[in-house]
């Protein structure tokens, strides 16, 4: 099976958004671009949903079935429910955009982790977006990117040279393990 070549654009779009040169991390990740479910039609489904759930707890011949109490109660289930699906459903489309970008990602930066990107932890990657945002407001694309976000990885691990080597060193131990 053959597999599918995304830009960098694409793989960054699918994570973030951009707006005037800023980037801003996605809540929920768009597997659109990768041919799947869109983030828009996710978020419309959550708005739905409790809207749906009243319409069948609260239609006259349920609520007349039920009872006032009876009713409420059971819709504040029902919510209860409606949100373990939303973060069950966020959860798992994130991770399947995640597990797709990183494939694509390895194609053009190959010692670089994706998930060091998203992280919003200590990484030595910490100052991604700010050289992307660099790179989009000089109008790069495909080669000339992919070659001044190697230039900018390079400087991002020589700036966090200790990061790196500790990272090396916990990866060597674990792979000695």
């Amino acid at each position: 099976m053959q597999e599918n070549q995304y830009t960098i654009q694409t793989i960054i779009q699918s994570v973030f958004k951009e707006h005037n040169y800023k980037i801003k991390k996605r809540l929920i990740y768009d597997n659109a671009l990768f041919g799947g479910l869109s983030s828009k039609w996710i978020k419309l489904a959550f708005l739905i949903l409790p809207f749906a759930m009243y319409a069948a707890i609260f239609n006259p011949a349920s609520f007349k079935a039920l009872g006032i109490a009876q009713a409420i109660v059971f819709y504040i289930i029902l919510l209860v429910f409606a949100m373990q699906i939303v973060v069950a459903v966020s959860y798992f489309n994130n991770k399947k955009v995640v597990k797709t970008a990183t494939k694509a990602w390895e194609v053009y930066f190959p010692g670089i982790d994706f998930k060091m990107i998203l992280s919003s932890g200590v990484t030595p990657y910490m100052d991604f977006k700010k050289y992307y945002e660099a790179a989009l407001s000089d109008g790069l694309v495909e080669e000339a990117l992919k070659d001044k976000m190697s230039e900018a990885f390079q400087q991002m691990e020589s700036e966090n040279t200790h990061l790196v080597e500790a990272m090396k060193k916990d990866k060597e131990k674990r792979a000695g393990k």
